[in-house]
Protein backbone atom coordinates (compact mmCIF):
# COMPACT_ATOMS: atom_id res chain seq x y z
CA UNK A 1 0.00 0.00 0.00
CA UNK A 2 2.78 2.45 0.66
CA UNK A 3 4.46 1.98 -2.27
CA UNK A 4 1.42 2.22 -4.58
CA UNK A 5 0.36 5.46 -2.45
CA UNK A 6 0.19 8.39 -4.78
CA UNK A 7 1.56 12.12 -3.63
CA UNK A 8 -2.55 13.10 -2.76
CA UNK A 9 -2.65 10.31 -0.55
CA UNK A 10 0.94 11.28 1.27
CA UNK A 11 -0.27 14.77 1.74
CA UNK A 12 -3.62 14.05 2.46
CA UNK A 13 -2.73 11.87 5.31
CA UNK A 14 0.75 13.45 6.52
CA UNK A 15 0.75 16.98 5.13
CA UNK A 16 3.16 19.02 2.63
CA UNK A 17 6.13 18.18 5.00
CA UNK A 18 6.08 14.36 4.29
CA UNK A 19 5.63 15.29 0.59
CA UNK A 20 8.22 17.12 0.33
CA UNK A 21 10.33 15.01 2.05
CA UNK A 22 9.66 11.84 0.17
CA UNK A 23 10.82 13.84 -2.77
CA UNK A 24 14.22 14.71 -0.94
CA UNK A 25 14.64 10.68 -0.36
CA UNK A 26 14.03 10.04 -4.28
CA UNK A 27 15.98 12.68 -5.41
CA UNK A 28 18.70 11.71 -3.55
CA UNK A 29 18.07 7.48 -4.69
CA UNK A 30 18.44 9.36 -8.49
CA UNK A 31 21.40 11.03 -7.84
CA UNK A 32 23.73 8.45 -6.14
CA UNK A 33 22.11 6.01 -8.56
CA UNK A 34 22.81 7.67 -11.50
CA UNK A 35 26.42 8.34 -10.51
CA UNK A 36 26.81 4.55 -10.03
CA UNK A 37 25.55 4.02 -13.21
CA UNK A 38 28.92 5.55 -15.09
CA UNK A 39 31.26 5.35 -11.84
CA UNK A 40 30.97 2.04 -10.85
CA UNK A 41 31.55 0.10 -14.48
CA UNK A 42 34.15 2.56 -15.05
CA UNK A 43 35.99 3.29 -11.84
CA UNK A 44 36.45 0.33 -10.58
CA UNK A 45 38.33 -1.48 -13.19
CA UNK A 46 40.79 1.39 -13.92
CA UNK A 47 41.58 1.49 -10.05
CA UNK A 48 42.11 -2.63 -9.42
CA UNK A 49 44.38 -3.25 -12.59
CA UNK A 50 46.55 -0.03 -11.30
CA UNK A 51 49.47 -1.47 -8.65
CA UNK A 52 50.22 1.68 -6.44
CA UNK A 53 49.70 0.01 -2.88
CA UNK A 54 52.35 -3.16 -3.90
CA UNK A 55 55.43 -3.59 -1.95
CA UNK A 56 59.02 -4.43 -3.04
CA UNK A 57 58.07 -7.82 -4.58
CA UNK A 58 54.77 -7.41 -6.35
CA UNK A 59 52.69 -8.62 -3.63
CA UNK A 60 49.62 -6.71 -1.66
CA UNK A 61 50.30 -6.09 1.95
CA UNK A 62 48.19 -8.07 4.29
CA UNK A 63 46.63 -5.18 6.11
CA UNK A 64 45.66 -3.45 2.47
CA UNK A 65 41.66 -4.34 2.61
CA UNK A 66 39.76 -4.82 -1.07
CA UNK A 67 37.98 -1.66 -0.72
CA UNK A 68 41.36 0.11 -0.72
CA UNK A 69 42.60 -1.81 -3.62
CA UNK A 70 39.43 -0.89 -6.02
CA UNK A 71 39.89 3.09 -5.00
CA UNK A 72 41.74 5.72 -5.65
CA UNK A 73 44.32 4.72 -2.88
CA UNK A 74 45.96 2.49 -5.55
CA UNK A 75 46.06 4.85 -8.50
CA UNK A 76 50.02 5.45 -8.75
CA UNK A 77 51.05 9.37 -8.29
CA UNK A 78 51.11 11.22 -11.83
CA UNK A 79 49.02 8.47 -13.86
CA UNK A 80 46.95 9.32 -16.47
CA UNK A 81 44.41 7.10 -15.03
CA UNK A 82 43.72 10.15 -12.79
CA UNK A 83 42.03 11.85 -15.41
CA UNK A 84 39.47 9.52 -15.13
CA UNK A 85 38.59 9.75 -11.73
CA UNK A 86 38.45 14.08 -12.10
CA UNK A 87 35.97 13.66 -14.73
CA UNK A 88 34.02 11.49 -12.31
CA UNK A 89 34.07 14.21 -10.35
CA UNK A 90 32.02 16.46 -13.19
CA UNK A 91 29.95 13.76 -13.95
CA UNK A 92 28.62 13.50 -10.29
CA UNK A 93 28.23 17.17 -9.72
CA UNK A 94 26.34 17.52 -13.29
CA UNK A 95 23.61 14.62 -12.17
CA UNK A 96 23.40 16.59 -8.53
CA UNK A 97 22.90 19.65 -9.31
CA UNK A 98 20.50 18.63 -12.41
CA UNK A 99 18.40 16.38 -10.26
CA UNK A 100 18.37 19.24 -7.56
CA UNK A 101 16.87 21.71 -9.80
CA UNK A 102 14.09 19.32 -10.94
CA UNK A 103 13.50 18.33 -8.06
CA UNK A 104 12.91 21.94 -6.74
CA UNK A 105 11.17 22.70 -9.60
CA UNK A 106 8.22 19.88 -8.24
CA UNK A 107 8.49 20.91 -4.83
CA UNK A 108 7.79 24.41 -5.75
CA UNK A 109 5.01 23.39 -7.78
CA UNK A 110 3.71 20.93 -4.61
CA UNK A 111 3.61 23.56 -2.44
CA UNK A 112 1.94 25.58 -4.52
CA UNK A 113 -0.96 23.61 -5.42
CA UNK A 114 -1.18 22.55 -1.80
CA UNK A 115 -1.62 26.99 -1.04
CA UNK A 116 -4.27 27.21 -3.81
CA UNK A 117 -6.83 24.12 -2.50
CA UNK A 118 -10.11 25.35 -2.22
CA UNK A 119 -10.38 24.37 2.26
CA UNK A 120 -9.81 27.27 4.33
CA UNK A 121 -6.73 27.42 6.88
CA UNK A 122 -6.89 30.47 8.91
CA UNK A 123 -3.36 31.00 8.74
CA UNK A 124 -3.53 31.59 5.13
CA UNK A 125 -5.13 35.03 6.10
CA UNK A 126 -3.42 36.21 9.36
CA UNK A 127 0.63 37.46 9.54
CA UNK A 128 2.32 37.58 13.06
CA UNK A 129 3.24 40.79 14.55
CA UNK A 130 5.49 41.35 17.12
CA UNK A 131 7.08 44.14 18.45
CA UNK A 132 4.27 45.78 18.76
CA UNK A 133 4.76 49.82 20.38
CA UNK A 134 3.93 50.45 24.00
CA UNK A 135 0.40 52.32 22.89
CA UNK A 136 -0.40 55.82 24.95
CA UNK A 137 -2.37 55.38 27.74
CA UNK A 138 -5.74 56.04 26.47
CA UNK A 139 -5.37 53.15 24.04
CA UNK A 140 -5.32 49.54 24.60
CA UNK A 141 -2.79 47.27 22.35
CA UNK A 142 -5.57 46.23 20.61
CA UNK A 143 -6.99 49.44 19.60
CA UNK A 144 -3.28 50.20 18.59
CA UNK A 145 -3.43 47.73 16.38
CA UNK A 146 -6.31 47.55 14.88
CA UNK A 147 -5.86 51.45 14.23
CA UNK A 148 -2.42 50.96 13.03
CA UNK A 149 -3.06 48.45 10.28
CA UNK A 150 -7.08 49.23 9.23
CA UNK A 151 -4.61 52.44 8.17
CA UNK A 152 -2.22 50.46 6.11
CA UNK A 153 -4.37 47.97 4.74
CA UNK A 154 -7.62 49.79 4.93
CA UNK A 155 -9.84 47.54 2.06
CA UNK A 156 -8.06 44.39 3.08
CA UNK A 157 -7.84 44.41 6.90
CA UNK A 158 -10.27 42.32 8.58
CA UNK A 159 -9.42 42.03 12.38
CA UNK A 160 -6.79 41.69 14.46
CA UNK A 161 -6.66 39.03 17.83
CA UNK A 162 -4.15 40.71 20.94
CA UNK A 163 -1.67 37.72 22.19
CA UNK A 164 -2.87 37.15 25.88
CA UNK A 165 -1.18 36.38 29.14
CA UNK A 166 -3.28 32.78 29.72
CA UNK A 167 -0.65 30.96 31.70
CA UNK A 168 -3.09 30.71 34.60
CA UNK A 169 -6.29 30.09 32.67
CA UNK A 170 -4.49 26.84 30.81
CA UNK A 171 -3.39 25.90 33.70
CA UNK A 172 -6.77 25.80 35.06
CA UNK A 173 -8.35 24.48 32.10
CA UNK A 174 -5.53 21.42 31.83
CA UNK A 175 -7.01 20.54 35.64
CA UNK A 176 -10.55 20.72 34.24
CA UNK A 177 -9.59 18.32 31.43
CA UNK A 178 -7.18 16.18 33.63
CA UNK A 179 -9.99 15.54 35.49
CA UNK A 180 -12.24 14.32 32.52
CA UNK A 181 -10.12 12.37 31.61
CA UNK A 182 -9.96 10.69 35.01
CA UNK A 183 -13.49 10.27 35.14
CA UNK A 184 -14.15 8.65 31.85
CA UNK A 185 -11.08 6.41 33.29
CA UNK A 186 -13.07 5.56 36.68
CA UNK A 187 -16.27 5.06 34.67
CA UNK A 188 -14.83 2.44 32.79
CA UNK A 189 -13.16 0.65 35.66
CA UNK A 190 -16.30 1.22 37.26
CA UNK A 191 -17.88 -0.84 34.60
CA UNK A 192 -16.13 -3.71 34.24
CA UNK A 193 -16.22 -4.55 38.20
CA UNK A 194 -19.46 -4.93 37.62
CA UNK A 195 -20.37 -8.74 36.99
CA UNK A 196 -23.51 -10.97 37.16
CA UNK A 197 -22.65 -11.91 41.11
CA UNK A 198 -21.96 -8.15 41.73
CA UNK A 199 -24.27 -5.72 39.79
CA UNK A 200 -23.49 -3.16 41.71
CA UNK A 201 -19.86 -3.13 41.26
CA UNK A 202 -17.00 -1.68 42.82
CA UNK A 203 -16.50 2.22 42.70
CA UNK A 204 -13.03 3.52 42.22
CA UNK A 205 -11.22 5.75 45.24
CA UNK A 206 -8.34 7.37 45.41
CA UNK A 207 -6.33 9.37 48.00
CA UNK A 208 -6.10 13.54 47.34
CA UNK A 209 -2.30 13.97 48.39
CA UNK A 210 0.92 13.49 47.10
CA UNK A 211 0.68 10.87 44.12
CA UNK A 212 -2.27 9.90 45.63
CA UNK A 213 -0.36 7.55 47.89
CA UNK A 214 -1.28 10.14 51.09
CA UNK A 215 -3.96 11.94 52.03
CA UNK A 216 -8.23 11.72 52.33
CA UNK A 217 -9.71 8.81 50.01
CA UNK A 218 -12.51 9.98 48.04
CA UNK A 219 -14.96 8.51 45.49
CA UNK A 220 -12.94 9.28 42.17
CA UNK A 221 -15.80 9.87 40.44
CA UNK A 222 -18.01 12.34 42.55
CA UNK A 223 -14.85 14.16 43.46
CA UNK A 224 -13.33 14.41 39.89
CA UNK A 225 -16.97 16.38 39.20
CA UNK A 226 -17.07 18.48 42.36
CA UNK A 227 -13.81 20.17 41.00
CA UNK A 228 -14.35 20.46 37.59
CA UNK A 229 -17.71 22.41 38.92
CA UNK A 230 -15.20 24.47 41.24
CA UNK A 231 -12.90 24.96 38.53
CA UNK A 232 -15.34 26.21 35.58
CA UNK A 233 -15.87 29.59 36.96
CA UNK A 234 -12.54 30.24 38.05
CA UNK A 235 -11.51 29.77 34.50
CA UNK A 236 -14.69 31.85 32.89
CA UNK A 237 -13.25 34.79 35.39
CA UNK A 238 -9.39 34.48 34.39
CA UNK A 239 -10.34 34.48 30.42
CA UNK A 240 -12.22 37.55 31.04
CA UNK A 241 -8.95 39.17 33.21
CA UNK A 242 -6.29 38.26 30.86
CA UNK A 243 -8.31 39.57 27.99
CA UNK A 244 -8.41 42.77 29.20
CA UNK A 245 -5.18 42.86 31.29
CA UNK A 246 -3.08 40.62 30.04
CA UNK A 247 -2.42 41.75 26.49
CA UNK A 248 1.26 41.35 25.39
CA UNK A 249 2.82 43.07 22.58
CA UNK A 250 2.24 40.62 19.75
CA UNK A 251 -1.13 39.94 17.36
CA UNK A 252 -2.44 38.13 14.35
CA UNK A 253 -3.45 40.26 12.12
CA UNK A 254 -6.20 38.89 10.00
CA UNK A 255 -7.26 39.85 6.03
CA UNK A 256 -10.24 38.98 3.60
CA UNK A 257 -7.79 37.50 1.42
CA UNK A 258 -4.78 35.49 0.73
CA UNK A 259 -3.01 37.53 -1.32
CA UNK A 260 -3.35 40.18 1.22
CA UNK A 261 -2.27 38.41 4.25
CA UNK A 262 0.97 36.78 1.91
CA UNK A 263 1.74 40.53 0.69
CA UNK A 264 1.66 42.18 4.19
CA UNK A 265 3.55 39.78 5.68
CA UNK A 266 6.55 40.28 3.14
CA UNK A 267 6.37 44.14 3.87
CA UNK A 268 7.71 46.61 6.36
CA UNK A 269 5.39 48.15 8.28
CA UNK A 270 7.74 51.02 10.18
CA UNK A 271 11.27 52.70 9.89
CA UNK A 272 12.42 51.44 12.97
CA UNK A 273 13.21 47.82 12.62
CA UNK A 274 12.35 46.95 16.36
CA UNK A 275 8.90 47.92 15.75
CA UNK A 276 5.63 46.26 14.15
CA UNK A 277 7.79 42.93 12.84
CA UNK A 278 5.67 40.84 10.57
CA UNK A 279 5.73 37.36 9.50
CA UNK A 280 3.67 34.40 7.92
CA UNK A 281 1.24 33.23 11.00
CA UNK A 282 1.66 29.82 11.84
CA UNK A 283 -0.57 27.24 12.14
CA UNK A 284 -2.96 27.58 15.38
CA UNK A 285 -1.61 24.49 16.81
CA UNK A 286 1.97 25.48 16.18
CA UNK A 287 2.28 28.46 17.69
CA UNK A 288 4.72 28.46 20.99
CA UNK A 289 2.64 30.79 22.76
CA UNK A 290 5.73 31.83 25.44
CA UNK A 291 7.52 33.31 22.35
CA UNK A 292 5.63 35.33 20.89
CA UNK A 293 5.82 38.66 23.32
CA UNK A 294 9.81 38.09 23.52
CA UNK A 295 11.23 41.58 22.33
CA UNK A 296 13.39 41.62 19.35
CA UNK A 297 16.63 42.48 20.78
CA UNK A 298 15.78 39.83 23.66
CA UNK A 299 15.38 37.33 20.42
CA UNK A 300 18.59 38.63 18.96
CA UNK A 301 20.71 37.82 22.21
CA UNK A 302 18.96 34.71 22.87
CA UNK A 303 20.14 33.51 19.43
CA UNK A 304 23.39 34.66 19.96
CA UNK A 305 23.80 32.70 23.32
CA UNK A 306 22.34 29.28 21.77
CA UNK A 307 24.81 30.02 18.95
CA UNK A 308 27.75 30.03 21.52
CA UNK A 309 26.63 27.20 23.26
CA UNK A 310 26.15 24.89 20.04
CA UNK A 311 29.64 25.83 19.13
CA UNK A 312 30.63 24.83 22.77
CA UNK A 313 29.34 21.93 22.57
CA UNK A 314 30.38 21.06 18.86
CA UNK A 315 34.38 21.53 20.04
CA UNK A 316 33.59 19.94 23.73
CA UNK A 317 31.53 16.66 21.39
CA UNK A 318 34.75 16.60 19.33
CA UNK A 319 37.39 15.44 21.88
CA UNK A 320 35.00 12.44 22.83
CA UNK A 321 34.32 11.57 19.46
CA UNK A 322 38.13 11.79 18.24
CA UNK A 323 38.77 9.37 20.79
CA UNK A 324 36.24 6.72 20.11
CA UNK A 325 37.46 6.90 16.69
CA UNK A 326 41.00 5.89 18.41
CA UNK A 327 40.37 3.45 20.80
CA UNK A 328 37.36 1.61 20.08
CA UNK A 329 39.16 -0.40 17.23
CA UNK A 330 39.91 -4.05 18.59
CA UNK A 331 43.66 -3.53 18.65
CA UNK A 332 43.49 -0.93 20.89
CA UNK A 333 40.97 -2.84 23.01
CA UNK A 334 43.31 -5.54 23.82
CA UNK A 335 46.01 -3.39 23.89
CA UNK A 336 44.35 -1.12 26.83
CA UNK A 337 42.32 -3.79 28.55
CA UNK A 338 44.00 -6.54 28.78
CA UNK A 339 41.76 -8.61 30.51
CA UNK A 340 39.06 -8.51 27.48
CA UNK A 341 41.37 -10.52 25.36
CA UNK A 342 39.54 -13.85 26.29
CA UNK A 343 36.30 -12.29 24.86
CA UNK A 344 37.60 -10.54 22.14
CA UNK A 345 39.92 -13.12 20.47
CA UNK A 346 36.50 -15.44 20.22
CA UNK A 347 36.16 -16.12 16.14
CA UNK A 348 32.68 -14.48 16.00
CA UNK A 349 33.19 -12.06 18.95
CA UNK A 350 35.77 -10.67 17.39
CA UNK A 351 34.49 -10.16 13.89
CA UNK A 352 31.39 -8.18 15.15
CA UNK A 353 33.03 -6.20 17.16
CA UNK A 354 35.70 -5.82 13.88
CA UNK A 355 33.08 -4.88 12.07
CA UNK A 356 30.84 -2.76 14.22
CA UNK A 357 32.20 -2.08 17.24
CA UNK A 358 33.25 1.63 16.78
CA UNK A 359 29.71 2.85 14.95
CA UNK A 360 27.52 0.99 17.73
CA UNK A 361 29.35 3.33 20.01
CA UNK A 362 29.26 6.68 17.80
CA UNK A 363 25.35 5.83 17.30
CA UNK A 364 24.73 5.45 21.32
CA UNK A 365 27.24 8.77 21.79
CA UNK A 366 25.32 11.09 19.67
CA UNK A 367 21.61 9.58 20.99
CA UNK A 368 21.26 12.12 23.51
CA UNK A 369 21.81 15.24 21.63
CA UNK A 370 18.62 16.30 19.56
CA UNK A 371 16.44 16.52 22.34
CA UNK A 372 19.36 19.22 23.84
CA UNK A 373 19.37 20.57 20.08
CA UNK A 374 15.21 21.53 20.45
CA UNK A 375 15.26 22.57 23.54
CA UNK A 376 18.16 25.51 22.94
CA UNK A 377 16.21 26.31 19.78
CA UNK A 378 12.94 26.83 21.48
CA UNK A 379 14.93 28.82 23.80
CA UNK A 380 15.48 31.47 20.87
CA UNK A 381 11.90 32.78 21.04
CA UNK A 382 10.89 31.05 17.99
CA UNK A 383 7.52 31.71 17.28
CA UNK A 384 6.24 28.13 15.97
CA UNK A 385 7.02 24.14 16.19
CA UNK A 386 7.91 23.61 13.07
CA UNK A 387 10.55 26.89 12.74
CA UNK A 388 12.21 24.78 16.41
CA UNK A 389 12.14 21.97 14.19
CA UNK A 390 14.03 23.34 11.34
CA UNK A 391 16.22 25.47 13.66
CA UNK A 392 17.69 22.32 14.98
CA UNK A 393 17.94 20.86 12.29
CA UNK A 394 20.63 23.10 10.83
CA UNK A 395 22.47 22.68 14.36
CA UNK A 396 22.38 19.00 14.28
CA UNK A 397 23.34 18.42 10.78
CA UNK A 398 26.34 21.31 11.11
CA UNK A 399 26.94 18.91 14.52
CA UNK A 400 27.28 15.61 12.85
CA UNK A 401 29.13 16.19 9.88
CA UNK A 402 32.02 18.21 11.45
CA UNK A 403 32.39 15.58 14.54
CA UNK A 404 31.18 12.22 12.61
CA UNK A 405 32.35 12.66 9.48
CA UNK A 406 35.22 15.32 9.53
CA UNK A 407 36.22 14.26 13.30
CA UNK A 408 36.41 10.51 12.36
CA UNK A 409 37.99 10.91 9.25
CA UNK A 410 40.69 13.38 10.78
CA UNK A 411 40.94 12.13 13.67
CA UNK A 412 41.46 8.10 12.95
CA UNK A 413 44.13 9.41 10.01
CA UNK A 414 46.02 11.38 12.23
CA UNK A 415 46.43 9.03 15.11
CA UNK A 416 46.96 6.59 13.18
CA UNK A 417 50.55 8.66 11.84
CA UNK A 418 50.42 10.50 14.55
CA UNK A 419 54.34 10.14 14.55
CA UNK A 420 55.11 11.10 11.18
CA UNK A 421 52.82 14.25 11.78
CA UNK A 422 54.73 15.66 14.67
CA UNK A 423 58.74 15.25 12.44
CA UNK A 424 57.00 16.53 9.61
CA UNK A 425 54.01 19.08 10.25
CA UNK A 426 53.36 20.43 6.73
CA UNK A 427 53.19 17.02 5.25
CA UNK A 428 49.91 16.63 7.50
CA UNK A 429 48.31 16.97 3.89
CA UNK A 430 49.93 14.32 2.58
CA UNK A 431 49.43 12.42 5.04
CA UNK A 432 45.54 12.79 5.27
CA UNK A 433 45.29 12.49 1.11
CA UNK A 434 46.98 8.87 1.26
CA UNK A 435 45.20 7.75 4.65
CA UNK A 436 41.54 9.59 3.88
CA UNK A 437 40.35 6.35 1.76
CA UNK A 438 41.61 3.59 4.58
CA UNK A 439 38.50 5.80 6.19
CA UNK A 440 36.33 4.36 3.72
CA UNK A 441 35.72 0.85 5.51
CA UNK A 442 34.05 2.63 8.89
CA UNK A 443 31.75 4.80 6.44
CA UNK A 444 30.65 1.72 4.55
CA UNK A 445 29.83 0.13 7.66
CA UNK A 446 28.59 2.95 8.82
CA UNK A 447 26.18 3.25 6.45
CA UNK A 448 25.39 -0.59 5.96
CA UNK A 449 24.17 -0.47 9.49
CA UNK A 450 21.96 3.15 9.25
CA UNK A 451 20.53 1.42 6.66
CA UNK A 452 19.64 -2.29 7.38
CA UNK A 453 19.35 -1.98 11.14
CA UNK A 454 17.98 1.54 11.37
CA UNK A 455 15.31 1.23 9.54
CA UNK A 456 14.50 -2.52 10.39
CA UNK A 457 13.76 -1.01 13.76
CA UNK A 458 12.24 1.87 12.76
CA UNK A 459 9.74 -0.48 10.66
CA UNK A 460 9.01 -2.86 13.68
CA UNK A 461 8.10 -0.34 15.99
CA UNK A 462 9.42 -3.19 18.12
CA UNK A 463 9.82 -0.81 21.46
CA UNK A 464 6.51 0.96 20.49
CA UNK A 465 4.96 -2.03 20.22
CA UNK A 466 6.02 -3.58 24.10
CA UNK A 467 5.33 -0.30 25.65
CA UNK A 468 1.44 -0.05 23.81
CA UNK A 469 0.94 -3.55 24.68
CA UNK A 470 1.65 -2.67 28.76
CA UNK A 471 -0.44 0.70 28.46
CA UNK A 472 -3.41 -1.15 27.56
CA UNK A 473 -3.11 -4.31 29.89
CA UNK A 474 -2.40 -2.33 33.15
CA UNK A 475 -3.28 1.71 31.96
CA UNK A 476 -6.21 1.91 28.87
CA UNK A 477 -9.56 1.77 30.12
CA UNK A 478 -11.25 3.97 27.01
CA UNK A 479 -11.31 3.79 23.52
CA UNK A 480 -9.44 7.34 23.87
CA UNK A 481 -6.74 5.80 26.17
CA UNK A 482 -5.76 3.00 23.47
CA UNK A 483 -5.42 5.69 20.38
CA UNK A 484 -3.37 7.93 22.41
CA UNK A 485 -1.17 4.85 23.58
CA UNK A 486 -0.94 3.63 19.93
CA UNK A 487 -0.05 6.70 18.14
CA UNK A 488 2.35 6.78 15.74
CA UNK A 489 3.60 10.38 16.12
CA UNK A 490 5.19 12.33 13.83
CA UNK A 491 8.22 11.59 11.62
CA UNK A 492 10.78 13.43 13.78
CA UNK A 493 12.31 16.05 10.96
CA UNK A 494 14.47 17.18 13.43
CA UNK A 495 16.91 14.42 13.25
CA UNK A 496 15.73 12.49 10.44
CA UNK A 497 16.77 14.65 7.79
CA UNK A 498 19.81 15.66 9.13
CA UNK A 499 21.05 11.60 9.41
CA UNK A 500 19.97 11.76 5.35
CA UNK A 501 22.13 14.76 4.76
CA UNK A 502 25.26 12.93 6.73
CA UNK A 503 24.86 9.70 4.53
CA UNK A 504 24.31 11.83 1.22
CA UNK A 505 27.62 14.45 2.51
CA UNK A 506 29.76 10.44 2.79
CA UNK A 507 28.45 8.87 0.12
CA UNK A 508 29.18 11.77 -2.31
CA UNK A 509 32.46 12.76 -0.58
CA UNK A 510 33.52 9.16 -1.36
CA UNK A 511 31.76 8.21 -4.21
CA UNK A 512 34.96 9.04 -6.40
CA UNK A 513 37.56 8.02 -3.91
CA UNK A 514 35.87 4.75 -3.40
CA UNK A 515 32.64 4.47 -5.44
CA UNK A 516 31.83 0.71 -3.92
CA UNK A 517 30.15 3.04 -1.54
CA UNK A 518 27.42 3.85 -3.75
CA UNK A 519 25.57 0.73 -3.86
CA UNK A 520 25.08 1.30 0.12
CA UNK A 521 23.93 4.84 -0.47
CA UNK A 522 21.16 3.75 -3.14
CA UNK A 523 19.96 0.97 -0.94
CA UNK A 524 19.82 3.91 2.12
CA UNK A 525 17.54 5.41 0.31
CA UNK A 526 15.45 3.57 -1.78
CA UNK A 527 14.62 1.60 1.57
CA UNK A 528 14.21 4.80 3.63
CA UNK A 529 11.84 6.03 0.70
CA UNK A 530 9.25 3.35 1.31
CA UNK A 531 9.85 2.96 5.07
CA UNK A 532 9.24 6.90 5.39
CA UNK A 533 6.40 7.04 2.97
CA UNK A 534 4.95 3.91 5.32
CA UNK A 535 5.05 5.67 7.98
CA UNK A 536 3.37 9.04 6.70
CA UNK A 537 0.21 6.81 5.68
CA UNK A 538 0.52 5.10 8.81
CA UNK A 539 -0.15 8.71 10.60
CA UNK A 540 -3.35 9.35 9.33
Amino acid sequence: QAFTASEPDVVAAGGVDAAVYLVFLSSMFAILAFAGIVLLPVLLPIAGTDNALEDSTGRMPPNVTHFEILSLANIEDRSMRLWAFISAVYWVSFVTYFILWRSYKHVSNLRAAARSTSGVKPQEFAMLVRDVPIPPPDQTIKDSVDSYFRALHPDTFYKAMVVTDITKADKIFQEIEGHKRKIAHAEAVYAESKTANRSEGTRPTHKTGFLGLIGKKVDTIEYCNEQIKDFLPKLEDERKSALSEKQQRAAFVFFNSRAAAASASQTLHAQMFDEWTVAEAPEPREVIWANLPRKIYDRHTRQTVVYLIVFVTVAFYMIPITAISAVTTLEKLREKLPFLKVVVDQPFVKTVLQAYLPQIALIVFLAVLPTLLVSLSKSEGIPSQSHVVRAASGKYFYFIVFNVFIGYAIGSSLFSALEKVIKNPPGIFMTLATRLPGNATFFFTFVALRCFVGYGLELSRLVPLIIFHLKRKYQCKTEEEVRAAWVPGNLRYNTRVPNDMLIVTIVLCYSVITPLILPFGVAYFALGWLIAKNQACMAS
